[in-house]
């Protein structure tokens, strides 16, 4: 019964902080599991995060685009990445082409999928992976060039 005390009041502090930061929904799921959404105009950002049986934090982006963010082992380490990412967002957000490049995020996350679905329901013992391997390192190569030719804005 202690642990389930325990979870139950670092969700609940770690709530507080979330809130003061600007966290408009928070939802629980039996205790363990948290999403907290976030506005910044009409983009909606939204997080999940569960405590793990080693009383650590697994927190993940799952709005406007889903990415496993880590794993953290004190409330504030969490809020202060939340708040980090949502600064970085608010930034982003006021470039010309943010739309663009959130379309481009949930591309490349569907991508995922569709790869995994290949390998998963299809008999891929005769599939040429070095073609698929030579488009994403094209892929790659292209952001890194990107990176090297345009400005950071942090």
């Amino acid at each position: 019964m202690k642990i389930i005390d325990t979870y139950s009041t670092k969700g609940d502090s770690i709530e507080i902080l979330l809130r003061q930061i600007g966290a408009t929904k928070i939802t629980h799921v039996r205790g363990f599991l948290y999403f907290i959404k976030f506005k910044i105009d009409d983009l909606d950002i939204t997080y999940t995060y569960n405590i793990n049986h080693k009383n650590q934090y697994f927190l993940q982006r799952i709005e406007p685009y889903p990415l496993g963010k880590g794993i953290f082992d004190k409330e504030i380490e969490i809020v202060s990445f939340i708040q980090k990412d949502l600064s970085k967002f608010k930034k982003a957000k006021k470039l010309d082409n943010f739309n663009n490049f959130l379309n481009l995020n949930n591309t490349i996350t569907s991508l995922t999928t569709d790869v995994e679905n290949l390998f998963l329901n299809y008999d891929i013992s005769d599939v040429d992976i070095s073609q698929l391997e030579e488009t994403l390192n094209a892929f790659s190569d292209k952001i890194e060039e990107c990176k090297k030719n345009i400005n950071n804005i942090e």
